[in-house]
């Protein structure tokens, strides 16, 4: 039987999945569950594994289209950035991804 995660335990997943959605490795975050809960490795790889798998669950549900319009949602956002820091070859990087996403080239 599955039981719901404490208070305490849902926050420290959050965490960590934050963690992974910034790019943070394991080691990254086995060194924040130390300093920040003072967890051990296992611990900490238990909240990994979690995590992942709610993450893994996230995308299962999400559909191409939606993810396609996401994905072109964030290169715009990228876009937009690299030109207000005069960023040429990033902003240009970005309109080749949604270019190649859309299947235009």
């Amino acid at each position: 039987m599955h039981r719901s995660p404490t208070a305490a335990t849902e926050a420290r997943l959050q965490a960590v999945e934050s963690l992974l959605l910034e790019g943070a490795g394991r080691r990254d975050v086995v060194a924040h569950a130390r300093a920040e809960w003072g967890l051990a490795p296992r611990s900490a790889d238990r909240l990994l594994a979690l995590a992942r798998q709610r993450i893994r669950e996230h995308w299962a549900t999400t559909g191409r289209d939606d993810l396609a319009a996401l994905l072109l949602e964030q290169l715009q956002t990228l876009h937009w950035e690299a030109r207000q820091r005069g960023d040429l070859p990033a902003a240009l990087g970005a309109l080749n991804l949604q270019a190649r996403l859309c299947g235009l080239i």
